[in-house]
């Protein structure tokens, strides 16, 4: 149990410099990948020995990689606890000078004492006690907190359960975490993605009203197509009928510039990488590749044709970090990922039509749902400890109607793209 006099004594430098003994630990043995490589024995070298030699030296070589992934652990744990431990030493001196300044004392127990007897009929007083001690409870949970984060950590490593996420070398090994677990470095993984599929392909026979609703629905796309609205849109659903089922591309930039929705996910997604790479460099990286999990894109487009070319969808990022002095410089990449199909029971969100209509389609085996994907990469700069709030890249946009030049592809007649949906698992 951590008491009030703990807390007093803690000492962040300490902490830190344990952090960089770990950091030159490690980096001793990343200096060793050349003799691992070298070690193999001689290419002619053959039987039983020479198998028995090359299976010792390849769990060598692993347990050498987990090494690395439980010292990067470990210093992490360390760094982290070392600037909470700072920020708590900051929340003691504040609490302790509102004390003195209200003539109370805390005790090393965190007992909150009045110094000023005469003013015990003060009826604001205990109100005073009573906030005082209520701060003192949130610092010791704080640092109860603290603690066992960095026991778990070293626990974690102690006991050989920290992941080398499959390195193949010390390098690779060498992997940072955010606290969070969103963000680790390393090169770019992409995430798996499930999505909800409503209607069976090719399970259905037609009918005179399904040829009747087919003429329908493409008289609409190539109507709304001869008037040039929402390209993306159409685009999409033309391919839909193109019945292939072929992964197809969106203009990720384009749909930043055009709808507000987008630009605040993109934004959102850049903000939460920048704070992962303040959080990495803070354990000692300079010159490093990060990778991020996926998460829903929020809010929802604004726009009629992005929410009907590629509505609710996952966003992921990955990027290289430089820091030079002050200066932090990270080449960042959106990824989002989508499933274009309809589902069942939902209801286009502009005109109110039915799902099932279109996705009676796929029944059928007239259209085939495919997967869709959007890529941005942009360079941002920001002085260390002030990450960005996203790319601010140009005027906000002001989600009016989106036209396209002749050649362009028009408004989809009809699909929804619910949020909520198309979830990764």
């Amino acid at each position: 149990m951590t008491s009030y006099a703990d807390v007093r004594s803690w000492n962040s430098e300490a902490l830190e410099g344990v952090a960089q003994a770990v950091r030159g630990r490690k980096e001793q043995i990343l200096g060793l990948q050349d003799e691992l490589d070298m070690s193999f024995g001689p290419l002619f070298w053959h039987g039983e020995n020479a198998t028995g030699a090359r299976g010792a030296l390849s769990g060598l070589r692993d347990r050498a990689e987990h090494i690395v992934a439980e010292a990067a652990h470990v210093q992490k744990a360390l760094q982290d606890a070392a600037d909470a431990v700072d920020d708590l030493r900051r929340q003691v001196e504040e609490l302790e000078t509102t004390a003195r300044a209200n003539r109370f004392t805390i005790g090393p127990d965190g007992s909150v004492h009045d110094d000023d007897p005469a003013a015990a009929a003060d009826p604001d007083r205990p109100r005073t006690a009573q906030l005082l001690a209520e701060r003192v409870g949130q610092v010791l949970g704080i640092a109860g907190e603290v603690d066992s984060r960095l026991a778990a950590a070293l626990a974690a490593a102690a006991g050989g359960t920290v992941d080398d996420h499959g390195a193949t070398t010390l390098a690779d090994a060498d992997v940072t975490t955010t606290a969070d677990g969103k963000y680790h470095t390393g090169p770019p993984e992409k995430p798996t993605f499930t999505f909800d599929e409503d209607f069976a392909y090719d399970s259905a026979d037609s009918e005179l009203s399904d040829h009747l609703a087919k003429a329908k629905w493409l008289a609409q796309l190539r109507g709304a197509q001869a008037l040039g609205l929402m390209p993306d849109a159409t685009e999409m659903y033309e391919h839909y009928w193109a019945n292939t089922g072929a992964p197809k591309e969106w203009d990720y930039e384009k749909a930043y510039k055009e709808d507000s929705g987008i630009r605040q996910s993109v934004d959102s997604e850049v903000t939460r990488a920048a704070r992962a790479a303040e959080e990495l460099i803070r354990s000692g990286r300079t010159d490093f590749s990060m990778t991020g999990a996926p998460s829903g894109a929020e809010p929802y487009p604004k726009t009629e044709n992005w929410q009907k070319a590629v509505g609710g969808h996952q966003i992921w990022s990955h990027g290289d970090v430089k820091v030079e002095g002050n200066r932090v410089t990270m080449v960042v990449t959106v990824e989002g990922q989508d499933r274009y199909n309809f589902n069942r029971g939902q209801t286009d969100i502009a005109t109110g039509a039915s799902d099932n209509g279109n996705g009676r389609f796929t029944e059928i085996g007239w259209a085939k749902p495919f997967d869709t994907h959007g890529s941005m990469t942009k360079t941002i700069t920001w002085e260390l400890g002030h990450p960005p709030a996203g790319l601010t890249d140009g005027p906000a946009p002001d989600d009016g109607t989106v036209r396209g030049t002749d050649r362009d592809r028009g408004p989809t007649p009809d699909n929804p793209r619910e949020p909520g949906r198309n979830r990764a698992r």
